[in-house]
C-alpha cells in the first residue's frame, strides 16, 4: 500500500512540476512584449513560480526517494531508474540556475526600461532553457517508465 501511496503521490508531483515548464517560454513573451503600465510585474509571477517550482520539484525527488527506499534502495533499482533521478536533479539545478536567473535578468531590465529586442531576447533564452528541461524530463520519464535493463 506505500508504494502505491508514494507512486500516485510522485506521479501526481511530476505532472505539477512538467506543467510549470509547458508556458514558461510563453509566458516570459508575454512579459517582454507587454506594456509596463497596464501588465503585471514579472517579479509576482517569478516569486510564484520559483517557490512552487522549488517545492514541487523537492516533492518530486523526495518521493523518488520514498520510491527507491520502497523498492530496496539504489542497489536495488535498475540503472535506468538512477538515471532518471540523474535527470531529475539535472532539471531543479537548470531551473534554478538557468531558468530563474533569465527570468530575473528579465523582470530587472525590463524595469529599467530596456528595448524590446532586448527583452525579447532574454525571453528567448529562458524559452530555449525551458526546452531543455523538457529534453531532460523525457529522458526522466522513458528511462523510469521502461526501465531498461542491460
Amino acid at each position: 500500500m506505500d508504494y502505491l501511496i508514494a507512486r500516485f503521490v510522485h506521479i501526481l508531483l511530476i505532472a505539477a512540476w512538467f506543467g510549470m515548464t509547458i508556458s514558461g517560454k510563453q509566458r516570459a513573451q508575454w512579459f517582454a512584449r507587454e506594456n509596463l503600465a497596464k501588465a503585471a510585474p514579472p517579479e509576482i509571477y517569478l516569486r510564484k513560480a520559483s517557490v512552487a517550482g522549488s517545492l514541487i520539484g523537492l516533492g518530486v525527488i523526495a518521493s523518488g526517494f520514498w520510491l527507491i527506499h520502497l523498492l530496496g534502495g539504489f542497489d536495488a533499482v535498475p540503472w535506468s531508474i538512477s538515471l532518471g533521478f540523474a535527470a531529475s536533479l539535472a532539471i531543479v539545478l537548470t531551473g534554478a540556475l538557468m531558468i530563474g536567473r533569465n527570468w530575473k535578468k528579465l523582470a530587472t531590465r525590463r524595469a529599467a526600461g530596456a528595448p524590446q529586442a532586448e527583452l525579447e531576447a532574454i525571453a528567448k533564452q529562458v524559452g530555449l532553457w525551458e526546452r531543455a528541461v523538457q529534453l531532460l524530463w523525457l529522458v526522466a520519464l522513458v528511462s523510469m517508465v521502461f526501465r531498461f535493463e542491460l
